[in-house]
């Protein structure tokens, strides 16, 4: 019997009501510079401890292809938005340049490597991939909060819808699906598809 995705679709669909809920109050707006860059850590951990620890949620991520995963991440293609918003006057251009073109360039990876055939060079290369993915997240999020400090007012667009739903849910959910390919394109076995996340207390 395959395993629900119940465990998993209903938080964090709730979650994603919480976030959208957050923006239309313009939540990060009013706190303190530099905390965005610890919510979002915390609800990372939060989030990649959860994957972990509870056994229904465990199982519905592992039952997650690997194209599946790498699916989510063609979303990524928000991140000419950021350059659209850069150009109408609304983002910084050190975020702007950062995050989007990161994020093009992520989503692009990410859809040719679904075109690819599974093997030992399909691993390597999503391995590759995974590591300019993250960088791409922790880019954006360091420099969205540097200039929330240098510059404040700056990064409002991001408080408010639709915005906001970035830091608040997508770009934990992305770290923590990144977390998970890492665990599976790690393994030495060839089964890129069912990999699953190693047991842990």
């Amino acid at each position: 019997m395959k395993p629900s995705l119940r465990p998993l679709l209903v938080p964090l669909a709730l979650w994603g009501l919480a976030a959208g809920l957050a923006g239309s109050v313009h939540l990060l707006a009013h706190l303190p510079p530099f905390a965005a860059p610890i919510l979002i850590t915390g609800l990372t951990i939060f989030l990649a401890r959860a994957a972990v620890r509870r056994p229904a949620m465990r199982a519905a991520i592992d039952h997650l292809g690997l194209r599946t995963l790498l699916t989510v991440h063609v979303g990524r293609f928000v991140g000419l938005y950021f350059l659209w918003l850069h150009a109408q006057g609304r983002l910084p251009a050190e975020f702007a340049h950062r995050a989007g073109w990161g994020d093009v360039i992520a989503a692009a990876g990410a859809l040719i490597l679904l075109l690819l055939p599974e093997g030992a060079g399909f691993r390597r290369a999503v391995w590759a991939w995974n590591v300019v993915g993250v960088a791409d997240l922790l880019l954006a999020v360091g420099t969205a909060g540097w200039l929330t400090f240098v510059r404040p007012g700056s990064m409002f667009e991001i408080s408010g819808l639709p915005l906001a739903l970035v830091p608040l849910f997508a770009v934990p959910v992305l770290l923590v699906s990144h977390l998970v390919i890492f665990r599976r394109v790690g393994r030495p076995c060839a089964d890129m598809g069912a990999g699953a996340l190693p047991q842990g207390s």
